[in-house]
């Protein structure tokens, strides 16, 4: 697809993480792929161009001598970490970046995580500004763009927001190219952005790309009222196109999805069902009782604490629900080096105890909190089996977690390899689907509510009731609101996303300026 669009031009794609990291084993190289549909994605793109993917090297093994001598590998990688698995298969260029340990403290443990982030999520309490932090952001951005001009490229793609500043390094070297970038985060607006220090600074290194893309159209033009009052030298058309520098800078609006043929058959797997029968048989879970599941990254934006709060309240108020349900929270830790994580990783381990402490007896604990690594399979197994999903973020550019949880709930995928049957006659399922609670501030509620139930989750009440009527809903209108909620997710797929990004890439089709409504 993007091979013939691209014709000879050749590609660059420039992210912070990597598509494939190389750790010890045993003490040798191995290669593992991070667990995700983004990266899998892009992967397949970029090896159908046969180009380069830019990233930080952040593995132990990374620059073994045996793996990437000189910082570049050949992948996908082969079972020892070295070269291509298939001369058949198509493949491309990893080149890494070895970041000293400082600068990626800085910039990514830094003013990624500790500036942008927050600020993005409309997060002013977390907002740390070191003196330290914005010019190791430059450096790195630098340092991304130098090695992304050293592959002579003809278009770049950069991803999200460590590297708002690198776009207009790489068009000072490369005034030719077409650069794109697309911001997988929220983008505030104007009397928000305004807190961040270095706020016109990061527009300009933006307004550097041909065109920026954002999951919803507000996210746009939030980016558009930004660029209107912050840079005085930049003019908004009416369009949504932005005149700078002699240039037009195009918005545009594509939400991204997931695989949901790969979802199904994940959930349907054996090691999914495997997985499910340990968690069942390790926590002594009773198969009548319902299953309320949460999926989060421990991220203060995530809505964990306020999902519990609500868990706490109507267990409080309806107290005839004791025993009924169990709530399965399987959490990862993320960004450990930030207090503000830290502290937010012990404030939901307390809640947990609280609650169980609380309303807990000696056969039925309310909340499981599970923290194993898992695979993709596995994690679709506990959407399987799950009658709700809560997903509760104070904000949230999209969330996939949602969408991979109605792609699991048995809705057959054409071309899924699975028997024959109906939504309402699934086989591998023998209870109903389940229902999905969703954030109204999570980028995915656009396309999914009202089929999914919308909460605001700082109305504990509100919240509360909401899962009591997931918990309490009848079947015909499980299946109907999923019938609408799988329709929404195949509409919206990875597919249809990566189709947007390959028009806005090759430059064939003038990127859609979001709607301004």
């Amino acid at each position: 697809m993007i091979d013939d669009a691209l014709g000879d031009r050749s590609l660059v794609v420039v992210s912070n993480r990597e598509p494939y990291v190389h750790e010890y084993a045993d003490g040798e190289p191995t290669a593992e792929r991070p667990a995700g549909g983004l990266v899998t994605a892009l992967d397949g793109v970029v090896a159908e161009t046969g180009g380069t993917w830019v990233a930080w090297g952040s593995g132990d093994a990374d620059f073994d001598p045996a793996v990437a001598p000189d910082g570049e590998v050949d992948v996908p990688p082969d079972s020892n970490g070295a070269g291509a698995a298939d001369a058949d298969r198509p493949g491309y260029t990893l080149s890494r970046l070895d970041l000293p340990r400082r600068l990626v403290e800085n910039y990514y443990y830094g003013y990624s995580n500790q500036v942008l982030w927050p600020i993005c999520h409309l997060e002013a309490d977390p907002v740390t500004v070191d003196p330290a932090f914005a010019p190791a952001y430059r450096e790195a951005n630098r340092r991304f763009a130098e090695r992304a001009v050293e592959a002579d490229p003809d278009v770049v793609w950069f991803q999200d927001y460590h590297l708002a500043l690198a776009p207009r390094y790489v068009r000072e070297q490369r005034p030719g190219a077409r650069l794109v970038q697309f911001w997988h985060v929220p983008w505030p607006t104007p009397d928000f952005f305004e807190i961040c220090p270095q706020g016109t600074e990061l527009l300009r290194g933006l307004l550097g790309n041909d065109a920026v893309g954002f999951h919803l159209d507000r996210y746009a033009a939030n980016f558009r009222d930004c660029v209107a009052r912050f840079v005085p030298d930049a003019e908004v058309t009416a369009s949504g196109a932005i005149r700078y520098d002699g240039r037009t800078v195009e918005t545009y609006a594509s939400p991204i999805g997931v695989d949901p043929e790969r979802v199904a058959a994940n959930a349907r797997s054996d090691a999914a069902t495997h997985y499910w029968s340990r968690v069942t048989d390790r926590y002594d879970l009773d198969p009548e009782r319902s299953i309320v599941l949460g999926v989060d990254r421990l991220d203060y934006t995530k809505g964990v604490i306020e999902r519990l709060d609500a868990l706490a309240h109507l267990l409080e108020t309806t107290p005839e629900l004791a025993g009924e349900f169990t709530y399965v929270q399987k959490g990862t830790r993320t960004r450990e080096g930030i207090p503000a994580y830290r502290r937010y990783y012990d404030e939901v381990r307390d809640r947990i105890a609280d609650l169980n402490g609380a309303h807990g007896t000696a056969d039925w604990t309310p909340v499981v909190y599970i923290e194993d690594d898992i695979d993709d399979r596995e994690l679709a197994g506990l959407y399987r089996h799950a009658d709700a999903a809560v997903v509760s973020s104070r904000r949230d550019g999209m969330n996939l977690v949602a969408k991979e949880f109605v792609a699991a709930q048995g809705q057959p995928f054409p071309n899924a390899g699975l028997a024959q049957s109906t939504p309402l006659e699934d086989p591998a399922r023998e209870r109903a689907p389940g229902t999905l609670v969703l954030s109204r501030f999570v980028g995915a509620a656009e396309s999914l509510c009202p089929a999914a139930l919308s909460v605001n989750p700082y109305d504990v009440a509100g919240f509360a009731e909401t899962i009591r009527e997931a918990l309490e809903m009848n079947e015909p209108e499980r299946h109907e609101r999923m019938e609408s909620l799988q329709a929404s997710v195949r509409e919206a797929d990875i597919d249809a996303w990566l189709s947007a990004q390959v028009d806005v890439l090759t430059g064939e089709e003038q990127a859609v300026a979001a709607d301004d409504d």
